[in-house]
């Protein structure tokens, strides 16, 4: 075949104007085509440059289980949590999960994982992870631990407990032995105890004290505020029980030509020819 003043042989195959196109000489006849193109070949990022001995557009992410991935992914498979699969250049590859070898005798597959682990342990309805130790709620001198899969409790032996001194038996929340108290001395508020004459503070309003065994709590009573100055409005300060009288938040504005609405709320409307300063911060200079 001659093309153009180039031959070439029978069953040769050529690109004359470059990746797109391509011809063939069959029997003495060239026969010519151009490659068409996907209008959307990638479900979201095409290579881009394009290479040159490429003609249509390479992806570069991957639509694998009705999701997108970006180059480079590395995910699980959802139809099959053994496999790890990549994308790399709109292509999906997986290969085998390697499970390591468990040191329980009754492992446990999580649904959607894929190797067996030693970590669960399961009583009354919780799992707790291997290692984990937690007390009974019933019974707070039974604590318990995850080993391997296999839960083992164990219980406090409380001693003997002998009051003297005007003293009582006591089981304080959240402990298992009973203890001895002073009700003359010590005082029970929300589940803390305080000594006699200890003060503590409920909140910014309100001091309590421990008084042989009874708690004298005093709350401060705020008098009423009147902000006098249309720029100030009562507020509460934190760490501090009574609201005081602060400045409000205010904004400038300059619009238009010669327009200005200052802090205060005052509009002028000024036009001159020299340079002037619109705001600035007049105590600590942090701005201007």
């Amino acid at each position: 075949c001659v093309l153009e003043g180039v031959e070439y042989e029978d069953g040769s195959t050529w690109q004359p104007e470059g990746p797109c196109s391509s011809c063939t000489c069959v029997n003495g006849e060239t026969l010519c085509s151009m490659v068409t193109c996907q209008r959307r070949p990638c479900p979201v990022h095409c290579l881009n440059p394009i290479p040159s001995d490429t003609c249509c557009p390479i992806c570069d992410d991957c639509f694998y289980e009705g999701v997108v991935h970006t180059q480079g992914h590395t995910f699980a498979s959802v139809s099959s949590p053994c496999e790890r699969c990549t994308c790399v250049r709109g292509t999906v590859s997986c290969v085998p999960v390697v499970c390591p070898p468990t040191a329980c005798d009754q492992p446990v597959t999580e649904p959607g994982q894929c190797c067996p682990e030693c970590t669960v342990c399961e009583l009354n309805g919780h799992k707790y992870t291997d290692g984990q130790i937690w007390a009974l709620s019933t019974n707070h001198c039974s604590t318990c631990t995850c080993k391997l899969g296999h839960v083992e409790c164990s219980t406090e032996e409380c001693p003997p407990v002998v009051c003297v001194n005007g003293q009582t038996q006591v089981k304080l929340p959240g402990k298992c032995c009973d203890e001895c108290q002073d009700s003359r001395e010590s005082c029970l508020y929300q589940g803390t105890q305080y000594y006699s004459d200890e003060h503590w503070q409920v909140d910014e309003c309100t001091n309590c004290m421990c008084v042989s065994g009874d708690v004298h709590c005093r709350s401060e009573r705020c008098p009423p505020l009147t902000c006098a100055a249309v720029s100030t409005m009562p507020a509460v300060i934190p760490g501090l029980c009574c609201p005081h009288c602060l400045p409000r938040p205010a904004t400038c504005i300059a619009f238009g030509d010669p327009h200005y609405r200052t802090f205060d709320g005052r509009m002028f409307h000024f036009q001159g020819t020299c340079t002037y300063i619109l705001t600035k911060d007049c105590k600590d200079e942090d701005f201007r």
